[in-house]
């Protein structure tokens, strides 16, 4: 009788076939002791991807469509395992050695945490932000609009990024990135696992949020790394990607502050509109 998987891993990926065998061939040496399974839903048509996919033998892929979205593919790809743990992974992105096996430890040992994710690291060497942020809230988004500190000379209690120097321990954050993290099963299942209203940008924020609000924790641990070359799949189509970026911040915002006074919203409202607008027309230009 084979061995139920501790892990599985679930990647969702668009047209990025080199990047993605790259994260499939770091799997295994960063499972570590661990028994994985792994389940790519392909939502590209325009490389070789499925071909490759489909010769790799302790790979389940799944045949998805350029319109499914990033959470709707996700929530797929998780209903075909069965590992109680489930690490949500972006193709571009290279897993370091057993840094699969220091979340799975990590939120082992913390029953009361839903979510880890790893320190996420640029090709440039530099700190992905994205690795640890703070739930965002309309004074985090105009104090880092206006690039502050550095232009306004002043920090707020919780920026939407938090500063990260550490390379050992952990750190209790609001959401950690949706291009890694490592949940678990039961936590996924209680919130429905990803909104599927949002098709890019903002899913991992949301589903964070409801696990917060149920009390469940979320921790970035500093020992787990990951290299993230950034946005390759998005650029490919730039004109949706900057429309989906603000359809989401307006849907997250509407969806999580609808307590809010009725003035702030509406400001709120507007400042996406104009914002979203403008950067949906800039693309179109260029």
């Amino acid at each position: 009788m084979s061995r139920t998987p501790d892990v599985a891993v679930v990647i969702t990926t668009f047209d990025v076939q080199d990047l993605l065998i790259r994260c499939l061939d770091s799997l295994d040496g960063a499972a570590g002791s661990l028994k994985i399974e792994v389940v790519v839903v392909d939502n590209g048509f325009c490389d070789g991807t499925w071909q490759m996919l489909l010769a790799r033998k302790n790979v389940k892929a799944i045949r998805g469509s350029s319109e499914l979205g990033f959470g709707c593919a996700n929530n797929l790809g998780a209903v075909a395992t069965r590992a109680p743990l489930i690490l949500f992974l972006n193709p571009d992105t290279e897993l370091e050695d057993r840094s699969i096996q220091v979340l799975a430890e990590c939120l082992g040992s913390r029953l009361d945490v839903a979510t880890v994710g790893p320190r996420l690291i640029l090709p440039s060497g530099r700190l992905d932000p994205a690795s640890s942020r703070n739930f965002p809230s309309p004074a985090s988004a105009i104090h880092r609009l206006l690039g502050a500190p550095h232009v306004v000379g002043f920090e707020i209690e919780k920026p939407y990024n938090t500063e990260e120097v550490a390379t050992t321990g952990e750190r209790e954050v609001g959401s950690v990135s949706g291009a890694c993290f490592l949940i678990r099963r039961t936590a996924f299942d209680a919130v429905g696992g990803f909104d599927q209203r949002y098709f890019m940008y903002g899913d991992d924020l949301d589903l964070h949020r409801r696990l917060a609000d149920l009390g469940w924790r979320t921790l970035c641990v500093h020992e787990a790394q990951v290299t993230h070359w950034k946005r390759e799949s998005s650029r490919q189509r730039p004109v949706r990607t900057r429309f989906e970026f603000y359809r989401s911040m307006w849907r997250y915002y509407h969806e999580h502050h609808a307590h809010e006074p009725w003035i702030l919203r509406v400001l709120v409202s507007g400042a996406i509109l104009v914002l979203g607008t403008s950067a949906v027309l800039r693309r179109l230009v260029h």
